[in-house]
């Protein structure tokens, strides 16, 4: 597994958090039978699940009538088993960890989706996938919209969380708004990656609003604070050097613009 550090331990907290906390578990033994379902985006969708289109190196994500207001993500069969599984524990961790600090903070212009981590029966050739709460997400255009007129408020909540989940900077498209108007956290994959700060979606910001966010990152950055990082990783200058060789999704910049112009480099 590389650097990274996820124990049985580990997994089986995972486990039983999801046991204890997930409504829809009761359900899941019957929607997870064929082993090889996941062989293939085409065979997942064969067994009832709706999915999102994705390019081929992306995760499947599908939902289910079964299981209303919940998605399904998972790596076809194809990928590495244990590297499938250290990204899924990244994924809850991350959203875990974004959550908690947003009701410290009594954010409420910002969300993130609950992620629970599901084992599949012995049949399966590669035993986990994500569990995620589906939030009524707004279409390209009104998150573009909601960014050209991000208020203060929104502003400083988004900007004080991307100082400390630093890998959750990212285009407006991981980062969209919700039909309520906030702005959700969907993507949590690389949230402990160390990236320049604003490092894409700022391409959507006013001026204004860049400085805004600009002060914030200078505030935080003064007073020493440190952006979160993963209980199960350990990352050195090097590993923020390098290319993750680990990640099985790589982002697309869809900017028309070079997002180097507005990242306030750390």
């Amino acid at each position: 597994m590389g650097r990274s550090k996820v124990t049985s331990e580990h997994i089986q907290h995972e486990l039983t958090q999801t046991a204890e906390t997930l409504p829809i578990y009761p359900v899941l033994t019957d929607l997870f039978k064929n082993g090889r379902m996941f062989d293939s985006f085409d065979k997942f969708g064969s067994e009832g699940f709706k999915l999102v289109k994705h390019a081929e190196h992306k995760i499947m994500s599908g939902a289910h009538k079964r299981a209303p207001g919940y998605l399904f993500k998972k790596y076809n069969n194809d990928k590495p088993g244990e590297t499938q599984l250290v990204n899924y524990m990244f994924r809850v961790e991350g959203a875990r960890l974004i959550r908690g600090f947003i009701e410290d903070r009594g954010f409420s212009c910002v969300v993130a989706p609950r992620k629970w981590l599901y084992e599949l029966p012995p049949s399966f050739p590669k035993r986990y996938l994500v569990v995620a709460e589906k939030l009524d997400l707004a279409s390209d255009g009104d998150t573009n919209r909601g960014y050209d007129r991000i208020s203060k408020e929104q502003m400083h909540e988004l900007a004080t969380i991307l100082y400390h989940f630093r890998g959750l900077n990212s285009t407006a498209s991981n980062l969209p708004f919700t039909q309520d108007g906030r702005i959700s956290f969907i993507d949590t994959e690389r949230w402990h990656h160390d990236k320049d700060y604003l490092r894409k979606v700022g391409d959507r910001l006013s001026s204004d609003r860049k400085k805004l966010a600009q002060d914030v990152y200078k505030n935080l950055a003064h007073q020493g604070v440190q952006p979160y990082q993963s209980a199960f990783r350990k990352r050195s200058r090097r590993d923020r050097e390098e290319d993750h060789s680990d990640d099985f999704e790589r982002e697309e910049d869809t900017s028309s613009s070079s997002s180097s112009s507005s990242s306030f480099s750390s």
